[in-house]
Order: structure tokens, then sequence, then C-alpha cells
């Protein structure tokens, strides 16, 4: 998952002008892990590392020593949402797909339990975000090494996520550098949504991040959730910031959202699932939809991304109160504290990142203090809508259902937790009561009118009797 805020410490030892040769062509293939982690292969000194592609963070780290790599004094670490790691600053010559660096810098980190050999996390969030250029000035990460070393390299880069369980689109996801996916040009012609840039007093915490629209989600009944912004430099409180962020698997929402995406389907439970975290589980069988917009356009989830299998997350059988088969609820309420003056409203991970093609522009994040740079325009992302609706009901169907295509059981009016199906059976167990106790009561007169009756013959009887 990755940070809020990345804290290194780092030192080049050779001058940028010799460090970089790049070569643009071919897409780098990215590994998927069950839905859950994403990962590329490269290179340092020849040791191939499988690292998880972050957008949230802007470094490398790797666990395992490097083998000839230059060790500068120095030592860095990182803190994470959950977890962080440690170790001395090195540099080695890097090979990511068909890119170099001859002296990329990154964190060798001691391997453990938590951060296995071979493993590591390549940061592509902007310098902006990262404490290794205000502490070291030639301390680049790698795509700003890659973008400021080659002024011909149109300075963005593409990330597609697949989806492991998908019964009709087969790709484990690809990463690009300056070009985009052969088949998905259409992305190019999408709005440019500018990155919300923070103030210089809070650089160190930059992310990737834009503005959703106002109104700009819309929930399981096809209606606007509510939404107001906790970030106080937004001046429009109806727009959320949303941080898109390739490390994290669950997407992290206010309380309230995911009160309204998940809290009215049969079965629900709002409960603390063990290595999850506090979150919804709800039968596996009900299909959440919900659509996000972003520049007037929108971009709809695959419900297949709503919810996650538990076995998916090595949780084996997860089963609400009522004994029920439950998947687990992948929007999921913050599970970290953001601080006193959060800069974003939402962090929209790997489940979001799913159902769009991303580009990330990084405009004049590549060297925010270079004047003399030609690359002035601001930063933005691109989205290309991935996901049809239709044909996503029916991966629901074949994968969650059995081929079955059953109607849905309604929602409840309102955040009980609870559907129409329970409302029915309530209203007709409040009709029952109403006809038992209306027969009660005809009973209870007609007693009483007898009772009366008799009551007048005895006395009739002895007023008689006493004449």
């Amino acid at each position: 998952m990755s940070p809020p805020s990345p804290l290194f410490a780092l030192f080049l030892l050779f001058p940028l002008s010799q460090a970089l040769s790049l070569t643009v062509r071919a897409p780098i293939v990215l590994s998927n892990q069950g839905d859950l982690s994403y990962y590329a292969d490269l290179t340092l000194n020849g040791r191939v590392f499988n690292v998880l592609v972050d957008t949230g963070s802007a470094d490398l780290w790797v666990a395992g020593t490097v083998l000839g790599a230059t060790d500068t004094g120095f030592r860095g670490s990182v803190s994470y949402a959950v977890g962080g790691v440690d170790g001395p600053i090195k540099s080695a010559r890097l090979q990511f797909g068909n890119h170099t660096v001859s002296n990329q810098a990154f964190i060798e980190v001691t391997p453990d339990s938590t951060h296995p050999e071979g493993h590591g996390i390549l940061g592509l969030g902007p310098s902006t975000g990262s404490f290794i250029t205000d502490l070291v000035p030639t301390g680049t990460p790698l795509l700003s090494h890659l973008f400021s070393q080659n002024r011909t390299t149109p300075n963005f880069f593409t990330i597609l996520l697949g989806r492991e369980r998908d019964p009709t689109d087969h790709y484990t996801g690809s990463l690009t550098i300056g070009e985009v996916l052969s088949d998905r040009p259409a992305i190019l012609d999408q709005p440019k949504i500018n990155i919300v840039k923070l103030p210089p007093s809070r650089q160190d915490q930059q992310h990737l991040q834009v503005l959703l629209d106002a109104n700009g989600l819309e929930g399981p009944d096809g209606q606007v959730i509510p939404m107001t912004s906790v970030v106080s430099q937004m001046e429009d409180k109806s727009r959320l910031t949303v941080v898109l962020d390739s490390g994290f698997s669950l997407p992290q929402v206010p309380r309230a959202v995911a009160d309204a995406l998940y809290s009215r389907f049969h079965g629900a439970e709002f409960v603390s699932v063990n290595g999850i975290g506090p979150t919804y589980i709800l039968p596996c069988d009900a299909e959440v939809n919900a659509t996000f917009l972003f520049a007037g356009n929108r971009y709809p989830m695959h419900p297949l991304d709503m919810t996650m299998d538990p076995s998916a997350l090595g949780l084996g059988s997860v089963v609400n109160s009522r004994g029920q088969l439950s998947c687990i609820a992948t929007f999921q309420p913050f599970t970290y504290d953001r601080g006193p003056n959060p800069t974003y409203d939402m962090v929209l991970g790997m489940a979001f990142m799913r159902n769009v093609y991303t580009l990330f522009d990084y405009g004049d994040f590549t060297s925010p203090s270079d004047t003399s740079s030609s690359t002035t325009d601001p930063p933005y992302i691109q989205l290309l809508s991935l996901t049809d609706p239709s044909e996503a009901h029916q991966d629901f169907v074949t994968v969650r259902l059995g081929g079955i295509d059953v109607p849905p059981r309604g929602l409840s009016p309102g955040n009980s937790g609870t559907n129409q199906d329970e409302n029915r059976d309530s209203n007709s167990n409040s009709k029952s009561n109403k006809h038992v106790y209306a027969i009660i009561g005809s009973v209870v007169v007609i007693g009483v009118l007898l009772l009366l009756a008799g009551i007048l013959v005895y006395r009739g009887r002895r007023n008689r009797n006493l004449r």
C-alpha cells in the first residue's frame, strides 16, 4: 500500500549529464498478483528484482544485495500507511524495459518476512512528493530522471491494470513511458484533468490527485451520493480531491461513502476483518454498481471490482452473522489517520484503476526548479473508460452466479443494512399481526357483549323474582 508521504535520504555520485541512455518502444508487462498488486521486473547491475509499481510514492527500494552497487554513505527510510522500510542508499545501473539509467539511486533493504528477497517498490509519483530531491538535488527518482535527460520523450507514462478473474478480457497489465498502447490510442482524446498542486509548504505530500466532479459519484441505486470535501485549500467543497494510487489494493473512502455503497444490501454488515481492518462484508451474489464522474465523463465500475472474494486475500471463508458466505467490500473506510488537515478526500486504488486506462502527464513536475525547462504545462491525467456495464453484468453472472442471471434482491430505503425482502417480511408480519389483533379484539368485544347480555338476563330474572 502506498504512503501518504514517503521519507527518503539520497545521494548520487555521478553527474546527471552522464547518467542516461534511453530507448522507447515496447510496453512493460505487469504481472497481476490476485488483483492485490501489480509487479514489473527491473534489473540493478544485472540482478532482477520484482517491484510493485506504485503511483503513490516517488522512489525505489529493493530487498536484497546488489553486487557492485555504489554506497553513498547515506541511509534512507520510507513510511507507508502500514509499515515502512529503511536501509543504505546506493546507486547502480538500472534496466527497466528498454529504458536504461547508469546510476539510479535506491534503498537496499535487508530481506525479511515482510520484505521478501528479490522484491521491492518502484515509485512512479512526482519528485515533488519525495524528500529525496529536497535532501539531495541530484537524487532524482526514475521517471523524472528519464524525462529530464531525454527532452524528446513526452513526459507521460500510462498504466493498464488487468482483472484476474475476468471471463471476457484477458490481460495482466502494462506500463508505457512516453507512448501509449497501440490498441488504446483513444486515451489521447480524453479530457485533460489537471493535477491538484499543493502549496510549497506541503509539497512533500504531493500525489497524483485530481478533482472529482460535483455530484461525482452515483451509488447502486443510480442516485448521487452526497459528499463534501474536507480539503481546506479547496474552495468548492462539492468537488472531492482524489488520489489515483496503483499501490493501494483497496480504495480508501470516507465512512459515509462506504455506507452509501454497501449498507443497503441484503446481508451487508460492517465488521473488522483480520488483515484488512474495518469494512463491509456482503453476500458474494450481491451485484454492487457505482459510477464516478470526471470532467463530465462517466466511469462505471465493474461489479467484480466492488467486492472481492476473500480467498483472493488469503482469508479462506468469511461469513456474516446469518452464516452466509460473504465477500469483502473493496471501497473501504480510511484505515489510517490522514492528520488534522488532509490534502485529499479519497484514494482510488487498484479496484478503481482496473476500470480505466490512465495517462499521467508530469508536465512541470519533471523539473519544477529548472527555469530553463521547456516543459511548463501543468501536469494532468487522462482517463479512458474500460468498463461496459452490460458486459460487466454478464461477467458478474458468469463468475459469481454460476451463469444463471437471477433478479437481484432489492435495496432497503435507508442505511439499515436490510433489503426490500426483509421489509416485505416485516410488512407481512405487521399485517399478520394486525389481523390477529383484529380477531382478538372482535372476540373480546363479542365476549363482553355476551357477558353484558347475561348480566341483564340475570338481573331481569332477579327483579321478576323480587316482585
